[in-house]
């Protein structure tokens, strides 16, 4: 078996940039609009094939973006979790300054 060993405050800092990347997902979805240059037959079928695209994956993509954010909440957590309890193992372990 192999164990694989990550600082904490890397795990946490994974979640945050995880959930950073769901947030800018959720807020840059947009359709192309301009289709300068071309003939009005030729905008209106672009524009029809790039909404249809859009609707097909509208789903997909929303899974994605709550799949992203769940395991960035996720990372974060286990890493706050860890430190924590690093944190309680060290002054559990640690010399005691009494008398």
């Amino acid at each position: 078996m192999t164990y694989v060993q990550y600082p904490y405050a890397v795990l946490a800092q994974l979640g945050a940039n995880l959930s950073d990347i769901s947030e800018r997902l959720s807020t840059k979805q947009r359709g192309a609009d301009d289709c300068d240059g071309l003939g009005p037959g030729e905008q209106q079928r672009i524009q029809q094939a790039i909404e249809d695209f859009r609707s097909t994956w509208k789903t997909s993509v929303h899974s994605l973006i709550e799949d992203v954010d769940r395991w960035g909440g996720l990372s974060k957590a286990i890493g706050d979790m860890v430190e924590q309890f690093d944190a309680q193992a060290a002054a559990a372990l640690a010399p005691s300054s009494g008398p």
